[in-house]
Protein backbone atom coordinates (compact mmCIF):
# COMPACT_ATOMS: atom_id res chain seq x y z
CA UNK A 1 0.00 0.00 0.00
CA UNK A 2 3.18 1.83 -0.22
CA UNK A 3 3.17 4.75 -2.85
CA UNK A 4 2.33 4.76 -6.63
CA UNK A 5 -0.10 2.08 -6.09
CA UNK A 6 -1.22 2.67 -9.70
CA UNK A 7 2.17 2.24 -10.79
CA UNK A 8 3.10 0.71 -13.85
CA UNK A 9 1.21 -2.84 -13.41
CA UNK A 10 2.81 -6.20 -14.74
CA UNK A 11 -0.43 -7.91 -14.54
CA UNK A 12 -4.35 -7.38 -13.13
CA UNK A 13 -7.03 -10.13 -13.17
CA UNK A 14 -10.44 -9.46 -12.30
CA UNK A 15 -12.04 -12.70 -10.83
CA UNK A 16 -15.75 -11.68 -11.11
CA UNK A 17 -19.09 -13.84 -8.99
CA UNK A 18 -19.06 -15.26 -6.15
CA UNK A 19 -17.14 -16.19 -3.44
CA UNK A 20 -17.58 -19.61 -4.06
CA UNK A 21 -16.83 -19.33 -7.91
CA UNK A 22 -13.06 -18.91 -6.53
CA UNK A 23 -10.44 -21.19 -7.31
CA UNK A 24 -10.13 -23.11 -4.21
CA UNK A 25 -9.96 -24.34 -1.00
CA UNK A 26 -7.18 -22.55 1.68
CA UNK A 27 -8.58 -24.29 4.58
CA UNK A 28 -5.88 -25.51 6.93
CA UNK A 29 -5.47 -29.00 8.60
CA UNK A 30 -7.39 -29.42 11.87
CA UNK A 31 -3.93 -29.95 13.80
CA UNK A 32 -2.15 -26.89 12.42
CA UNK A 33 -1.45 -24.67 15.15
CA UNK A 34 -0.65 -20.61 15.02
CA UNK A 35 3.20 -19.98 15.55
CA UNK A 36 1.87 -16.14 16.46
CA UNK A 37 -1.28 -14.90 17.25
CA UNK A 38 -3.26 -11.77 18.26
CA UNK A 39 -6.33 -11.87 19.88
CA UNK A 40 -6.51 -7.75 20.93
CA UNK A 41 -7.18 -8.79 24.66
CA UNK A 42 -6.62 -5.97 26.99
CA UNK A 43 -4.80 -3.06 26.09
CA UNK A 44 -2.45 -2.75 22.91
CA UNK A 45 0.80 -4.40 23.89
CA UNK A 46 3.29 -2.09 22.90
CA UNK A 47 5.65 -4.52 23.14
CA UNK A 48 4.65 -6.10 19.98
CA UNK A 49 2.99 -2.94 17.98
CA UNK A 50 3.97 0.81 17.14
CA UNK A 51 1.42 3.06 16.72
CA UNK A 52 2.05 5.12 13.50
CA UNK A 53 1.53 8.71 14.10
CA UNK A 54 1.73 11.57 11.44
CA UNK A 55 1.36 12.65 7.90
CA UNK A 56 4.44 11.15 6.56
CA UNK A 57 6.19 14.25 5.77
CA UNK A 58 8.96 13.96 8.11
CA UNK A 59 9.82 10.27 6.11
CA UNK A 60 10.16 12.71 2.84
CA UNK A 61 6.20 10.95 2.25
CA UNK A 62 3.64 13.41 2.67
CA UNK A 63 0.39 12.70 2.21
CA UNK A 64 2.17 8.61 2.68
CA UNK A 65 2.84 9.40 -0.55
CA UNK A 66 -0.63 8.56 -2.20
CA UNK A 67 -1.59 11.90 -1.60
CA UNK A 68 -4.00 10.82 1.34
CA UNK A 69 -5.74 12.81 2.99
CA UNK A 70 -5.64 11.18 6.81
CA UNK A 71 -2.84 12.33 9.30
CA UNK A 72 -2.27 9.33 11.50
CA UNK A 73 -3.51 10.09 15.40
CA UNK A 74 -2.97 7.60 18.70
CA UNK A 75 -6.53 8.73 19.73
CA UNK A 76 -7.60 7.05 16.14
CA UNK A 77 -6.62 3.43 17.67
CA UNK A 78 -7.99 1.64 20.07
CA UNK A 79 -9.04 -2.16 21.57
CA UNK A 80 -12.17 -2.60 23.08
CA UNK A 81 -14.15 -5.91 24.01
CA UNK A 82 -11.59 -7.91 21.82
CA UNK A 83 -11.49 -6.04 18.89
CA UNK A 84 -9.05 -3.60 17.27
CA UNK A 85 -10.75 -0.23 16.05
CA UNK A 86 -8.83 1.95 13.71
CA UNK A 87 -11.23 5.26 13.22
CA UNK A 88 -11.22 7.73 10.74
CA UNK A 89 -12.84 11.46 11.77
CA UNK A 90 -12.68 14.60 11.67
CA UNK A 91 -10.97 16.61 14.49
CA UNK A 92 -12.11 20.10 15.78
CA UNK A 93 -9.63 21.86 12.64
CA UNK A 94 -11.57 19.88 10.08
CA UNK A 95 -8.36 17.62 9.29
CA UNK A 96 -8.61 14.06 9.09
CA UNK A 97 -7.03 11.67 11.59
CA UNK A 98 -6.84 8.19 11.45
CA UNK A 99 -4.97 4.57 12.74
CA UNK A 100 -2.14 2.70 11.79
CA UNK A 101 -0.52 0.52 13.87
CA UNK A 102 2.55 -1.80 13.26
CA UNK A 103 4.84 -4.80 13.95
CA UNK A 104 8.24 -3.40 12.60
CA UNK A 105 11.27 -3.78 14.37
CA UNK A 106 9.04 -5.79 16.94
CA UNK A 107 7.45 -8.74 15.12
CA UNK A 108 8.41 -10.54 11.68
CA UNK A 109 7.66 -13.54 9.65
CA UNK A 110 9.09 -15.42 6.63
CA UNK A 111 6.46 -17.58 4.59
CA UNK A 112 3.47 -19.82 6.32
CA UNK A 113 -0.62 -18.75 6.56
CA UNK A 114 -0.93 -15.18 7.34
CA UNK A 115 -4.59 -13.90 7.79
CA UNK A 116 -6.66 -11.97 10.06
CA UNK A 117 -10.67 -11.75 10.93
CA UNK A 118 -11.54 -8.05 10.00
CA UNK A 119 -14.55 -6.03 9.46
CA UNK A 120 -14.66 -3.74 7.01
CA UNK A 121 -16.54 -0.13 7.42
CA UNK A 122 -19.07 1.77 5.49
CA UNK A 123 -17.67 4.87 3.66
CA UNK A 124 -16.95 6.61 0.91
CA UNK A 125 -13.28 7.85 0.06
CA UNK A 126 -11.98 5.24 2.69
CA UNK A 127 -8.87 2.73 1.83
CA UNK A 128 -8.52 0.36 5.11
CA UNK A 129 -5.57 -2.31 4.34
CA UNK A 130 -4.02 -5.24 6.33
CA UNK A 131 -0.32 -5.33 4.44
CA UNK A 132 3.01 -6.10 5.23
CA UNK A 133 6.50 -4.93 4.29
CA UNK A 134 10.02 -6.17 4.75
CA UNK A 135 12.21 -5.59 7.65
CA UNK A 136 15.46 -3.87 8.01
CA UNK A 137 14.80 -2.33 4.76
CA UNK A 138 18.04 -1.34 2.68
CA UNK A 139 17.10 -0.37 -0.57
CA UNK A 140 14.22 2.02 -2.07
CA UNK A 141 10.95 0.78 -2.21
CA UNK A 142 9.73 -1.50 -4.05
CA UNK A 143 12.91 -3.23 -4.50
CA UNK A 144 12.91 -5.55 -1.51
CA UNK A 145 8.85 -5.95 -2.03
CA UNK A 146 5.43 -5.06 -0.24
CA UNK A 147 2.74 -7.70 0.07
CA UNK A 148 -0.63 -6.57 0.03
CA UNK A 149 -2.80 -8.72 2.03
CA UNK A 150 -5.96 -6.68 2.05
CA UNK A 151 -7.20 -3.56 0.36
CA UNK A 152 -10.53 -2.38 -0.09
CA UNK A 153 -12.07 1.30 -0.73
CA UNK A 154 -15.74 2.73 -0.10
CA UNK A 155 -16.62 3.65 -3.79
CA UNK A 156 -16.12 0.42 -4.31
CA UNK A 157 -17.51 -1.60 -1.45
CA UNK A 158 -18.18 -4.84 -3.87
CA UNK A 159 -14.29 -5.12 -4.74
CA UNK A 160 -11.31 -6.55 -2.99
CA UNK A 161 -7.77 -5.80 -3.75
CA UNK A 162 -4.81 -8.36 -3.12
CA UNK A 163 -1.25 -7.59 -4.68
CA UNK A 164 2.70 -7.64 -4.49
CA UNK A 165 5.12 -4.66 -5.54
CA UNK A 166 8.15 -5.10 -7.02
CA UNK A 167 10.20 -4.34 -9.59
CA UNK A 168 12.41 -1.03 -10.79
CA UNK A 169 12.74 2.06 -8.44
CA UNK A 170 9.75 4.61 -9.52
CA UNK A 171 8.36 5.29 -11.86
CA UNK A 172 9.29 2.34 -12.66
CA UNK A 173 8.05 -0.06 -10.16
CA UNK A 174 5.48 -2.84 -10.83
CA UNK A 175 2.86 -4.50 -9.03
CA UNK A 176 0.79 -7.49 -9.78
CA UNK A 177 -2.87 -7.18 -8.32
CA UNK A 178 -5.88 -9.86 -8.00
CA UNK A 179 -8.97 -8.39 -7.55
CA UNK A 180 -12.48 -10.18 -6.66
CA UNK A 181 -15.95 -9.10 -7.19
CA UNK A 182 -18.92 -9.89 -5.56
CA UNK A 183 -22.55 -9.52 -5.54
CA UNK A 184 -22.73 -8.23 -2.22
CA UNK A 185 -20.80 -5.32 -0.56
CA UNK A 186 -17.80 -7.03 1.90
CA UNK A 187 -18.33 -4.41 4.52
CA UNK A 188 -19.94 -4.69 7.77
CA UNK A 189 -19.57 -8.44 8.48
CA UNK A 190 -16.45 -10.05 9.23
CA UNK A 191 -14.78 -11.88 7.29
CA UNK A 192 -10.81 -13.81 7.38
CA UNK A 193 -8.25 -12.56 4.64
CA UNK A 194 -5.34 -13.57 4.79
CA UNK A 195 -2.23 -15.42 2.43
CA UNK A 196 -0.50 -18.89 2.05
CA UNK A 197 3.22 -17.93 1.35
CA UNK A 198 5.54 -20.22 0.36
CA UNK A 199 8.61 -20.00 -1.62
CA UNK A 200 8.45 -18.57 -5.27
CA UNK A 201 4.55 -18.28 -4.17
CA UNK A 202 1.42 -16.34 -2.66
CA UNK A 203 -2.19 -17.00 -2.31
CA UNK A 204 -4.87 -14.57 -1.40
CA UNK A 205 -7.97 -16.15 0.07
CA UNK A 206 -10.97 -14.46 1.50
CA UNK A 207 -13.15 -16.99 4.23
CA UNK A 208 -10.79 -20.48 3.24
CA UNK A 209 -11.16 -20.11 -0.34
CA UNK A 210 -8.04 -18.72 -2.64
CA UNK A 211 -9.05 -15.76 -5.12
CA UNK A 212 -5.56 -14.98 -6.46
CA UNK A 213 -2.31 -16.88 -6.69
CA UNK A 214 1.34 -14.95 -7.79
CA UNK A 215 4.30 -16.61 -9.00
CA UNK A 216 7.96 -15.98 -9.63
CA UNK A 217 7.04 -17.33 -13.04
CA UNK A 218 3.88 -14.17 -12.77
CA UNK A 219 7.06 -11.80 -12.35
CA UNK A 220 9.35 -12.59 -14.80
CA UNK A 221 11.92 -10.71 -15.94
CA UNK A 222 11.64 -9.19 -12.74
CA UNK A 223 13.67 -11.18 -9.58
CA UNK A 224 10.88 -12.88 -6.53
CA UNK A 225 12.38 -10.86 -3.88
CA UNK A 226 9.41 -12.17 -1.30
CA UNK A 227 11.85 -14.95 -0.10
CA UNK A 228 14.55 -12.74 0.89
CA UNK A 229 13.67 -11.49 4.43
CA UNK A 230 10.83 -11.17 7.07
CA UNK A 231 8.28 -9.12 6.88
CA UNK A 232 6.18 -6.73 9.46
CA UNK A 233 2.35 -6.24 9.57
CA UNK A 234 0.75 -2.95 9.20
CA UNK A 235 -3.25 -2.79 9.74
CA UNK A 236 -4.14 0.91 8.49
CA UNK A 237 -7.40 2.85 7.66
CA UNK A 238 -6.07 5.23 4.78
CA UNK A 239 -8.80 8.21 3.84
CA UNK A 240 -8.50 9.53 0.11
CA UNK A 241 -5.24 9.35 -1.84
CA UNK A 242 -4.72 7.73 -5.23
CA UNK A 243 -6.91 4.69 -4.45
CA UNK A 244 -9.15 5.93 -1.83
CA UNK A 245 -10.58 8.63 -4.07
CA UNK A 246 -12.49 11.36 -3.24
CA UNK A 247 -13.23 11.82 0.83
CA UNK A 248 -16.58 12.21 1.46
CA UNK A 249 -16.64 14.37 5.26
CA UNK A 250 -20.23 13.04 6.28
CA UNK A 251 -19.50 9.42 5.96
CA UNK A 252 -16.81 9.99 8.90
CA UNK A 253 -16.19 8.60 11.30
CA UNK A 254 -15.94 5.54 10.18
CA UNK A 255 -14.17 2.29 11.94
CA UNK A 256 -12.19 -0.83 10.68
CA UNK A 257 -12.71 -3.68 13.37
CA UNK A 258 -9.74 -6.01 13.62
CA UNK A 259 -11.05 -9.47 15.66
CA UNK A 260 -8.19 -11.37 15.72
CA UNK A 261 -4.93 -12.05 13.69
CA UNK A 262 -3.35 -15.47 13.05
CA UNK A 263 0.37 -16.78 11.39
CA UNK A 264 0.68 -20.70 10.91
CA UNK A 265 4.04 -22.13 9.59
CA UNK A 266 4.45 -23.33 6.39
CA UNK A 267 4.36 -26.93 7.25
CA UNK A 268 0.74 -26.42 7.27
CA UNK A 269 0.87 -25.25 4.15
CA UNK A 270 2.60 -28.14 2.81
CA UNK A 271 0.50 -30.52 4.08
CA UNK A 272 -2.91 -28.86 2.98
CA UNK A 273 -2.76 -26.89 -0.18
CA UNK A 274 -5.08 -27.17 -2.90
CA UNK A 275 -2.81 -29.15 -5.36
CA UNK A 276 -2.31 -31.75 -2.86
CA UNK A 277 -5.59 -31.86 -1.33
CA UNK A 278 -6.33 -32.84 -4.86
CA UNK A 279 -3.93 -35.69 -5.80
Amino acid sequence: MQFDWLGSSMACRYLFGILFGVLSTGALGANCEPIWQEDFEGPLDRSLWNIIEGDGCDQNLCGWGNSEAQTYDAKAVSVSDGLLSLTAFIDDQGRVRSGKITTEGKRGFQHGVIEARIKLPEGRGLWPAFWMMPEEKNLGWPLEGEIDILEWTGHEPHRLIAAIHFGDLPPDNVHYSETLRAPAVWSGEFHTYGIQWSPNRVAWYVDDRIHGVATSDDVAPWPWVFDDKAFHLILNMAVGGTLGGEVVPADLPATVEFDWIRVYPLSCLEVDTPEKASS
